[in-house]
């Protein structure tokens, strides 16, 4: 191979690679979610020092001394005594540097109790590297938990906020007590500080 051959290889590679880049990134940026959607009607707003989100009208939130240490803030339905729907927000409960490290600490807290089923980029505006890991799990009938053999669905969104605290917000519902385009609603209007 002559050095001309040789340089214009090279510049061929230079400019696919520059131009393959360059699509990369503006595709990269055209899937970043846009500002969160307007809550429906009806629905209210759940916040933590980290995070807020809107829930769904039939949804009660918890006080302190209700909802327990570990959450910052939680709001459920209950049926006969029993949580039919729960979602809680959670900051500062373990370290995290970023997104990845975030879901590795909730799947390994999920994994305990729980079938994890998948884990993707939730796609949070302002909560880069955030993570949606989607569970499963069948009501034990312990106190404060769904009736025995209940099944529930869940979703958590973790990441770690621009304070570098770690955040969670998660969604429990028992099959057929909360559509996923709720769900999905409750997701989306995540907010993290």
């Amino acid at each position: 191979m002559t050095y001309r051959s040789l340089r214009r290889t090279v510049q061929a590679v230079a400019v696919t690679t520059a131009v393959l880049t360059a699509g990369l990134t503006l595709s990269a940026c055209g899937a970043e979610k846009k500002d969160a959607p307007a809550a429906p009607s009806g629905w209210k707003e759940l916040s933590g020092p980290t995070v807020s989100l809107s829930y769904p009208a039939g949804l009660t939130e918890q006080s302190k001394a209700e909802r327990g240490k570990l959450n910052d803030a939680a709001a459920l339905r209950s049926e006969g005594g029993r949580p039919t729907v729960k979602v809680s927000i959670q900051s500062g409960f373990a370290n995290a540097s970023n997104g990845d490290d975030a879901a590795s600490v909730a799947r390994a807290l999920l994994m305990a109790t729980t079938e994890v089923k998948d884990t993707k980029d939730a796609g949070i505006k302002g909560a880069e590297g955030a993570k949606r890991i989607d569970f499963s799990y069948t009501g034990t009938g312990v106190p404060q938990s769904p009736p025995k053999g209940a099944e529930v669905n869940g979703v958590v969104v973790t990441g770690v906020d621009s304070a570098g605290k770690i955040y969670s917000v998660r969604i429990d519902a028992q099959a057929g007590k909360l559509s996923d385009a709720d769900r999905t609603k409750i997701v989306d209007s995540i907010k993290v500080k």
